[in-house]
């Protein structure tokens, strides 16, 4: 029976994966969540299949992600198959600054370092908490795969390209966690595990009616993507995606370990 963990399950693309395990055959799925009675979709799978376990877990507690661990391992007999590490702080007070914006502006400078270390915190130390916790029991999975997910915005090159100067405390602490990543590969290897860093895409989690500034904003941010790829025509749906980058790690090898890839397997962000 394979077994499945995935964090931030509560909704978006963390609730499309667990959807998504929970129906392949004889599969068992964890799914991490922080508040256990967030996600009334998440809630009502669990109570419909029983192969489908809601842990309560904060990623940026040491402590939780370790009694987590022992709780699947109880069920599991000591191993997990594949890991998604998918919890992670995207959108902040400091999303909408630029670098030049902070040119004496005291204000603005302190909003964006807050931003900055909550993103240390909330995505970069959270990927170490949970490979740490979990990373003996995928050693003794039958997969070993472990899917940390990331954003093309991290990749220099094609902020360069899009001309995109905004959400930077995002774009750094996502650059950090491609290169855990690498460091992951190098001494996982010899394990037969694989632990790739793949973005997404763009994909519409949102789970309510947009603002009008919402719209404007992502108006925007097709604008600059255009730049990239002038037929990129949006966002792509949750379920898309999650297929997407289940076709990526399912083609690949062990000597693919450390890769920061797409949703396409390549370097195509959008």
């Amino acid at each position: 029976m394979p077994s499945y963990a995935v964090t931030g399950a509560s909704r978006g693309l963390g609730l499309a994966f667990v959807q998504h395990f929970s129906a392949l055959s004889s599969s068992i799925v964890f799914a991490l969540v922080t508040n256990p009675t967030s996600s009334p979709t998440l809630t009502e799978l669990s109570q419909s299949n029983p192969n489908v376990h809601i842990i309560t877990a904060d990623v940026t507690s040491p402590d939780q992600l370790a009694v987590a661990a022992s709780q699947i391992s109880k069920i599991t007999g000591g191993k997990l198959d594949f890991l998604v590490e998918n919890a992670a702080g995207v959108f902040d007070e400091g999303a909408g600054l630029s670098l030049l914006d902070l040119i004496n502006d005291p204000e603005k400078t302190r909003v964006f370092e807050k931003s900055l270390n909550d993103g240390i915190t909330n995505n970069v130390m959270s990927v170490v908490h949970t490979t740490s916790a979990f990373l003996d029991l995928v050693k003794n999975g039958d997969l070993k795969k472990i899917m940390v997910l990331t954003t093309g915005l991290a990749d220099v090159e094609f902020s360069l390209k899009a001309e995109f100067a905004v959400h930077i405390p995002y774009s750094i602490s996502k650059s950090a966690v491609n290169m855990i990543v690498g460091k992951y590969a190098v001494q996982t290897k010899k394990d037969g595990i694989i632990i790739i860093a793949i973005s997404p895409g763009l994909v519409n989690t949102s789970t309510k009616e947009p603002t009008e500034e919402d719209v404007k904003s992502y108006m925007a941010m097709l604008e600059n993507f255009r730049k990239v790829k002038p037929t990129f025509e949006g966002a792509i749906t949750p379920k898309t995606s999650v297929g997407m980058m289940l076709n990526v790690i399912d083609g690949l090898t062990v000597n693919d370990s450390g890769k920061f890839l797409s949703h396409n397997g390549n370097q195509d962000w959008l």
